[in-house]
C-alpha cells in the first residue's frame, strides 16, 4: 500500500547506472520496486548492463544478459526506456519525494527498504513466480525425503582479516548451529549442501560433518540451491539473501546490513521447537 501523505500521478522510478555484482544490482532493484509500492510510484524496469565479476572468456554483454534473464526482473514491468518523461536523478531516495510525470532514477532505495522487512515478504511470491519464468540448473537429490540444507560461508574475497573481514563468519560458528539443526532433524534426516570457494581442505569440518562440497561452483546452479533448499544458512552476503526472499524457504539469519524477515530465525533462535516451526512452514 503507498503511503497515505503522497501519492503522485503518472510518476516513474528506475534503478540503474551500477557497475558492481550481480546479487548485489538484483538487489537494488527489488528494493526500488518496493519504494514504489510505499510511495505510489510505479516501478520502471533497467536491464541490468553492466555487472561486475564475470568469468573468463565470458563477454560483459552476455554475462548481463545472463543475469537478466535468470531473474526477470522485468517480467510484466514498465520499461524504462519507453517511459516519455524527463528523468530526475534522486540521490537520496530516503529524502525524497516523487514528482508526477517523472521518471525517477535510483542507485538503490536499501536506506528505505531496509525500514520495511516485511515488504521484502510481501513482494517475495511475485518475485518468484518471475524466478520460475526461465529454465533453471537441473539439481538432483532434492527427491529422497530427507530436510535439504544449504548452507552459504562466504570466502575468496573474504578473510578473517583485512579487506571485507566483517562479511566473515568463521567456521567455528556456522558449525555450532548446524549442529543445533541436526539435533532436530537427525544427521540420516538431513542432506547438507556447503557452498563456498576455496580447497576442500578449508572445509574438512564440513565434510565431517556429512555435508557435500560444493566449492568454486556455477553461480546461478549455487543460486538454485538456495532457492530450492528446505533450510538456507545465510551469510553476510545479499547473493544468499536474496535466495532466502526468492526461495521463501526457513533461513538461519547472519545479522548484516540487510534486515531479517518475518519467520527468519535469528542465531539465537536455534532451539527445537522454533526449527521444528520454521522447517514445517517450508513443507
Amino acid at each position: 500500500m503507498p503511503l497515505p501523505f503522497f501519492r503522485p500521478k503518472d510518476a516513474y522510478i528506475t534503478c540503474r547506472d551500477r557497475d558492481d555484482g550481480g546479487g548485489a544490482q538484483v538487489s537494488a532493484r527489488i528494493s526500488t520496486m518496493i519504494l514504489a509500492r510505499l510511495k505510489g510510484l510505479t516501478y520502471a524496469h533497467t536491464p541490468l548492463s553492466d555487472v561486475a565479476h564475470a568469468p573468463a572468456g565470458v563477454a560483459q554483454e552476455t554475462w548481463a544478459r545472463d543475469w537478466e534473464d535468470f531473474f526477470n526482473l522485468g517480467a510484466g514491468e514498465a520499461s524504462a526506456a519507453s517511459i516519455p518523461y524527463p528523468e530526475r536523478a534522486v540521490a537520496k531516495p530516503h529524502r525524497f519525494f516523487p514528482r508526477s510525470r517523472r521518471l525517477h532514477v535510483v542507485a538503490h532505495c536499501h536506506k528505505v527498504t531496509d525500514h520495511h522487512p516485511a515488504a521484502w515478504s510481501a513482494i517475495a511470491p511475485d518475485l518468484a513466480a518471475k524466478y520460475e519464468l526461465s529454465p533453471k540448473p537441473g539439481l538432483g537429490g532434492y527427491a529422497d525425503g530427507k530436510v535439504q540444507i544449504a548452507v552459504h560461508l562466504r570466502r575468496g574475497d573474504v578473510g578473517s582479516s583485512g579487506r571485507f573481514s566483517e562479511r566473515y563468519t568463521g567456521d567455528e560458528v556456522v558449525l555450532e548451529r548446524l549442529e543445533k539443526v541436526l539435533q532436530v532433524t537427525g544427521k540420516e534426516g538431513a542432506k547438507i549442501r556447503l557452498f563456498s570457494e576455496g580447497d576442500p581442505a578449508d572445509f574438512q569440518a564440513f565434510a565431517d560433518l556429512g555435508a557435500d562440497l560444493h566449492l568454486n561452483d556455477d553461480v546461478f546452479e549455487t543460486f538454485h540451491h538456495f532457492v530450492k533448499s528446505d533450510l538456507l544458512f545465510l551469510a553476510k552476503s545479499t547473493f544468499s539473501y536474496l535466495g532466502g526472499v526468492i526461495g521463501r524457504n526457513a533461513c538461519v539469519y547472519e545479522p548484516f546490513w540487510h534486515p531479517k524477515l518475518p519467520g527468519w530465525l535469528s542465531p539465537d533462535e536455534l532451539d527445537g521447537w522454533r526449527i521444528e516451526a520454521a522447517l514445517a512452514s517450508r513443507r
